[in-house]
């Protein structure tokens, strides 16, 4: 009886086979944090619209003495987003953000295409 039900059902349902259906293994999602969201999106605008490359990160500025969003897009320089001064980041077993004292300087690096 268990045999005949079984045939009615495959039947009814439109399976010709009798063997059980394969289940395929769900694949696991990528967890996207926010962050990176905004990091890829920034970039992807910089890079399309503007040809530059633009990397965002957080730290805190020394002017401002918040934290905030680094805006990049020269290699070692970033952008406050809130009171928008350039500054140098300094990697020494953590990520610092210093102030840039000689406005010269600033000219010479940002003028340089090769940079």
């Amino acid at each position: 009886m268990l045999k005949e039900l079984k045939i009615l059902l495959q039947k009814y349902f439109g399976i010709s086979s009798r063997k059980p259906l394969k289940i395929k293994k769900p694949t696991p999602a990528k967890v996207v944090t926010p962050q990176q969201k905004i990091n890829s999106l920034v970039s992807e605008i910089g890079k399309d619209m503007f040809g530059v490359h633009v990397r965002v990160e957080w730290g805190r500025c020394p002017y401002c003495e918040s934290i905030a969003q680094m805006l990049s897009t020269r290699v070692g320089y970033f952008r406050c987003s809130n009171c928008h001064e350039i500054t140098k980041q300094y990697v020494n077993g953590k990520i610092a953000y210093l102030p840039i004292d000689d406005k010269l300087a600033l000219e010479t690096v940002f003028d340089d295409p090769q940079a």
